[in-house]
């Protein structure tokens, strides 16, 4: 009977041993992680990080430049190049205006705040709308430059030209190219 109950009592053990055994082996081998793992686009799998929801704010001597929004951006490894998708860009002028800028994708130069964007590229303020399809922005100069064409409108006047230079310092634009346009004695309304 001794032999018997030693039996029995190390059959219980083996199976007890296996089904632990088991159990962990499920759980370090499906239940690694909690989160699910999705394979990452290429573009985010060369980004040193790749954020969504995101927000910065330019300031030199304390006052804001501007500040920018995006859907996400991914920061490339190698150039230290920040590409956004759908930013929004928050002009501050010296005056209290501002100017508006959103597009479907852009580039931020990190080192010195420069950008880049393109596709539907809308910029506008308390009395114009821009459009065109690319757009760059001079941080050091706060001079935004297109060399595709553009169309102006507003109340008081409708305006195409092949390119424009803006200076945010001064609310100033000028325009190259043929030079099209309509001005209304009395605004549009």
């Amino acid at each position: 009977m001794d032999r018997r109950k030693a039996n029995v009592k190390l059959a219980l053990i083996l199976v007890l041993g296996i089904s632990l055994g088991a159990v962990f082996w499920y759980f370090f081998h499906f239940r690694q992680s909690p989160y699910p793992t999705t394979p990452l686009p290429e573009a985010a799998a060369k980004a040193v990080m790749a954020l969504s929801d995101v927000r910065q704010t330019a300031t030199k001597d304390g006052v804001v430049q501007w500040k920018l929004t995006a859907v996400s951006a991914e920061m490339e490894a190698d150039t230290g190049r920040m590409v956004l998708k759908s930013p929004s860009v928050e002009f501050f002028m010296k005056d209290g205006g501002r100017v508006h800028l959103t597009a479907r994708k852009g580039i931020l130069y990190t080192h010195d705040n420069n950008m880049e964007v393109q596709g539907n590229v809308r910029l506008r303020n308390d009395r114009y709308t821009l459009v065109t399809e690319a757009l760059t922005y001079d941080n050091e100069r706060h001079l935004i430059v297109t060399t595709k064409e553009v169309r102006i409108s507003g109340k008081t006047i409708q305006l195409h030209a092949s390119a424009m230079t803006y200076d945010l310092k001064v609310n100033q634009a000028r325009f190259a190219g043929p030079v099209k346009g309509i001005l209304h004695e009395n605004p549009v309304m």
